[in-house]
């Protein structure tokens, strides 16, 4: 019984140290994540936060009504939200594609 616990903070700890090392420093985590194909999902995190930032937009689109400068700034705030994930997705994506042709010549 005690296992599944210990089990999710293990894969919680690892899922957030790569997540992090791909934020701080995406070309040395990229290069980890090749070695190790079990965390690749882990690259396309910034993929789930779109789609999380989506629906919760969506939602709050239908629970909240605003107008004006507000609805202005918040169309600001998500656009470059969106925006900076798919670049830093595709930022991603390049140096893992980068690092299997490389590996691929070796």
């Amino acid at each position: 019984m005690q296992k599944q616990p210990v089990l999710f903070l293990f894969i919680a700890y690892v899922w957030t140290k790569t997540l992090l090392g791909l934020a701080i420093t995406p070309y040395k985590s990229v290069r980890e994540l090749t070695r190790h194909r079990v965390l690749l999902p882990v690259l396309f995190s910034p993929l789930y936060g779109l789609a999380i930032l989506f629906v919760v937009g969506r939602i709050g689109s239908y629970l909240f009504e605003v107008g004006g400068i507000t609805r202005s700034s918040l169309a600001f705030i998500l656009s470059s939200a969106f925006i900076s994930i798919l670049m830093w997705q595709g930022l991603l994506i390049y140096l893992l594609l980068s690092f299997y042709v490389a590996l691929r010549k070796t």
